[in-house]
């Protein structure tokens, strides 16, 4: 069989064309799974925030309560089949339902295509080998994506979803363990991330048994605010989290206050992990012995684990630091803490790269957006989350590129000098 050459594979390699049969295969089937995956998204969109299960019961209308058979709940076909409405009742089905499907359909088709068609990232090698880092990083696409929506809608982020975003990241860098993006963190690094990583347990459970208080007496408030419910939408996230503090009398620089309390055994776990590990020889030699078990496998888990961990905590601290410190300068509640835990999913999936330059980035998606407003005279202003998610994306699938060009920089201003 003559094999005809259609695209790079990477590192100079020209795929064939079997390779190109297999990504038509692979781009079909992601597309049917991605929908698929979407029309489960809509369910966690449309419950999570009612506080509903998302599992009982199952999918029904609405309007009518009547349950959707098997037939009417294809993704994308479906919707277009019957015409956008209920087959009982007829009434309207939100065009949301069909866009999420085929969002994500595009989206995970897209991540296929810009990893192992176009090899915008180097590292990821062949799909049948790093199905896990894609599989986590579509699972960090699929979850921006709900947390996004939701938070458009009611200004408020499900943490859940953060925190089962996290679990997929760690799984799948651990199992990996080295041949993944995440970048590589030194022995003492690691160790500081263990630390952090039991005094935040510690920290978790004072928090449980009422040691430390939780801040912010209105973070258990959860608007509902979507339309079908009858609530109008506020004109931007702080002037809703503003009125809510003020109504409950809090002061916002006490109360951030806690949160520092809160973070105080994770900063002394990490400093401790760090000392540890730097100035005594004998547990130094223990670590890094075990770190280095390279051969056996468990070194590489080890450091697809930590790397994954730290990426976790810088994530969460980009935003922590900012929102705390915003709070002691203006006085008043700066960001929320479901983008603390967004962005620390990201971490936990991508490494620690990814969510610095997303950091960086999502404020200029923001401002862009303002200026439109501007221009149009709009007042619909949009919580930080989507942005975070953007920002996200774009270092996710540029990330090569951006690093290869302040490494450019870094190099003509040295030149320079």
């Amino acid at each position: 069989m003559q094999l005809v050459p259609f695209r790079h594979a990477g590192n100079g390699v020209v795929a064939t064309g079997t390779d190109c049969k297999m990504d038509l295969f692979l781009i079909v089937f992601l597309f049917v799974l991605g929908a698929s995956v979407g029309s489960f998204l809509n369910v966690v969109i449309y419950r999570t925030p009612r506080g509903e299960s998302i599992v009982f019961p199952g999918s029904h209308c609405p309007s009518c309560g009547r349950a959707i058979r098997w037939f009417d709940n294809i993704p994308i076909l479906s919707w277009l089949l019957l015409r956008g409405r209920c087959r009982f009742c007829k009434v309207f089905i939100s065009l949301q339902y069909i866009l999420i499907e085929t969002v994500t359909a595009l989206l995970i088709v897209g991540l296929y295509a810009c990893y192992y068609i176009w090899d915008l990232r180097d590292g990821m090698g062949e799909f049948l080998s790093s199905w896990p880092t894609f599989t986590a990083h579509a699972a960090l696409l699929c979850g921006m994506l709900v947390c996004s929506v939701i938070d458009i809608r009611s200004y408020h982020l499900p943490l859940g979803i953060c925190w089962f975003v996290s679990g997929v990241g760690m799984v799948a860098a651990t199992v990996r363990g080295g041949a993944n993006l995440i970048p590589h963190v030194s022995h003492t690094t690691a160790a500081s991330c263990l630390g952090a990583g039991v005094g935040l347990i510690v920290a978790i459970i004072l928090l449980r048994r009422g040691l430390i208080q939780p801040s912010f007496i209105d973070a258990d408030i959860q608007p509902q605010l979507d339309e079908s419910d009858g609530g109008e939408k506020p004109r931007s996230a702080s002037a809703y989290q503003v009125a809510a503090t003020s109504a409950c009398g809090v002061r916002p620089r006490r109360e951030v206050l806690r949160e520092v309390l809160f973070l105080s055994p994770a900063i002394g776990g990490a400093v401790a992990g760090y000392l540890l590990v730097g100035h005594v020889e004998a547990v130094r030699s223990a670590w890094e012995g075990l770190y280095a078990l390279a051969d056996g496998g468990v070194g590489k888990h080890l450091g697809g684990f930590f790397g994954s961990l730290f990426g976790y905590f810088i994530g969460g601290l980009w935003i922590w630091g900012m929102r705390i410190l915003g709070t002691l300068v203006f006085g008043k509640e700066a960001m929320g803490l479901g983008d603390v835990h967004l962005l620390a999913a990201v971490g936990a999936v991508t490494g620690w790269m990814i969510p610095s330059m997303a950091f960086f980035l999502a404020p200029i998606f923001g401002l862009m957006w303002a200026l439109y407003l501007l221009v149009r005279k709009g007042r619909r202003e949009l919580p930080y989350g989507p942005w975070l998610s953007v920002g996200t994306l774009v270092a996710m699938i540029f990330h090569d590129k951006i690093v290869a060009f302040f490494e450019n920089y870094l190099e003509a201003m040295r030149i320079s000098h």
